[in-house]
């Protein structure tokens, strides 16, 4: 674990020094206080995160304890974005300004391991922006952070905690809701499989100073919400747009003979009687159909499967 400090900002002539002004009404703490409290934070966070995301999800992660970087809260979101996905959140009666940013590889290797059944320990994933159902899935993780951190720091355990949409990246300064305020992030280390990715929480020093951890641990039983995140995910791939194509057999030509060919050729199909079709998508073959037409359009009748796994939709993603 390693801390980066805030710059101290020097004292101009005669006028009071900012930076200590910050201090006496506590939106800033000295670095030693706020170090161990962000450790003790982060501390209890990581197996309790650990513990909520099996119970809701069915996945299993680790998460340990990472670095603690101090500063202006523009100036971490800008050192610790990259190929990240941004979020922002609420824990009621605790704070309204909560930012958080999680590694896109996490996301696209939970959202690969459930849609196509990949073994998390052979997963090879390059970090990219991500896809619409990513970016959807990617709420689950903030929600579980966000619900955790509440049952850690709020006195009240039913108190309300949202997390809103997740942003491919966080937002310019003229458009952030969220104030430029002496900000502490906690980064939490988290394993999946073969996957190592950060997760970061941007809190306001003023919040964490205030803040005593409940010592309360999370109830172990099983989650009544477990599985909604494989849930969620199949309702969104049943949604999506998908590209069907629909390929047609034809006779079979020798090499020579399709080198020759030229524009205004004829070549058969390879049936003489019902024209037989292949209904793919993403290169996966679904149905065979029949060829056929309705009015001014050419249209294709659903036969039967022509994929050997019944299960074909886990193949999207």
């Amino acid at each position: 674990m390693s801390v980066a400090t805030e710059n101290q900002e020097p004292t101009g002539g005669n006028g009071f020094d900012p930076d200590l002004l910050d201090r006496m009404i506590g939106l800033k703490g000295n670095t030693p206080d706020i170090q161990t409290r962000s450790q003790n934070l982060l501390n209890a966070l990581c197996p309790m995160l650990s513990t909520a995301f099996q119970s809701a999800t069915g996945v299993m992660i680790d998460a340990r304890p990472g670095e603690i970087h101090l500063g202006r809260r523009r100036e971490l979101l800008a050192e610790l974005s990259g190929d990240t996905v941004y979020c922002e959140a609420t824990i009621a009666n605790w704070s309204n300004e909560i930012s958080s940013l999680c590694g896109t590889k996490l996301i696209i290797g939970m959202v690969e391991c459930l849609l196509g059944g990949s073994d998390p320990d052979h997963l090879d994933i390059a970090a990219r922006p991500l896809s619409g159902i990513e970016l959807d899935m990617s709420l689950v993780v903030f929600e579980q952070l966000n619900d955790s951190l509440r049952n850690l720091v709020s006195a009240k355990p039913d108190a309300r905690a949202r997390a809103k949409n997740p942003q491919p990246e966080h937002p310019e300064e003229e458009d952030d809701p969220i104030p430029d305020f002496h900000a502490v992030a906690l980064t939490l280390d988290i394993e999946f499989g073969a996957i190592a990715a950060p997760l970061t929480l941007i809190l306001p020093q003023s919040v964490l100073l205030k803040t005593k951890t409940n010592a309360a641990k999370l109830d172990k039983k099983s989650d009544p919400n477990k599985g909604e995140w494989t849930e969620r995910l199949s309702d969104r791939v049943s949604k999506s747009q998908i590209s069907l194509q629909a390929a047609v057999a034809l006779q079979s030509l020798e090499l020579g003979e399709i080198s020759r060919l030229q524009p205004g050729d004829l070549i058969a199909f390879a049936n003489n009687g019902d024209i037989e079709v292949t209904l793919s998508a993403n290169g996966q073959p679904l149905y065979t159909c029949a060829l056929g037409r309705a009015g001014s359009r050419y249209m294709v009748k659903i036969e039967g499967q022509a994929g050997p796994d019944e299960n074909w939709k886990t193949d999207f993603r």
